[in-house]
């Protein structure tokens, strides 16, 4: 009572049945294991892939943050010799100051330079009349004693006709 029927005669027992099962699960059990192990190797590769994935990261992040730190000490240096805005707005209004000062001064000293000028130009047109002055002075003078030199030269010429 196996099963087998005399038409069909396989050859199959119990005990070959058990022998072929056992020998499936054990191929089954060595496939099992050697796909584990397979998937050990793949996971301990993708384990050692991610693990340089991270340390490269890592490396990136820490140069990165170092670019940050160098970025923000340069700010910082920056930063302390900046001149601060209360100390520039103060050194712009004393230079404001310095300037109004300094125009005011120049104005006075053109207008000083400017009244020289003027009284320069009228020293030297006064010099000019006084000088066309003079002459005209000494212009009448000589006529004055050429005329008193003729009217003596006339006299005594009239002296000496009537005495001789």
């Amino acid at each position: 009572m196996s099963g087998e029927t005399e038409a069909s005669v396989s050859g199959w027992t119990v005990d070959t049945l058990r022998e072929h099962l056992t020998q499936r699960l054990v191929d089954q059990g060595l496939r099992m294991d050697r796909r584990m192990d397979d998937a050990d190797k793949a996971i301990q590769a993708a384990l050692i892939s991610a693990e340089k994935a991270v340390t490269k990261a890592e490396e990136a992040t820490q140069r990165r943050f170092e670019g940050v730190n160098e970025f923000r000490a340069a700010l910082a240096d920056q930063t302390a010799t900046f001149i601060p805005r209360a100390e520039f707005d103060a050194a712009v209004e004393a230079a404001s100051a310095r300037i109004t000062a300094n125009a005011e001064r120049v104005a006075a000293l053109e207008l000083r330079i400017q009244s020289r000028l003027d009284l320069g130009e009228g020293a030297a047109s006064g010099e000019s009349a006084s000088r066309t002055e003079r002459r005209l002075d000494t212009g009448q003078i000589l006529t004055a004693v050429s005329v008193v030199v003729g009217a003596l030269v006339l006299a005594l010429a009239l002296y000496a006709a009537f005495h001789k």
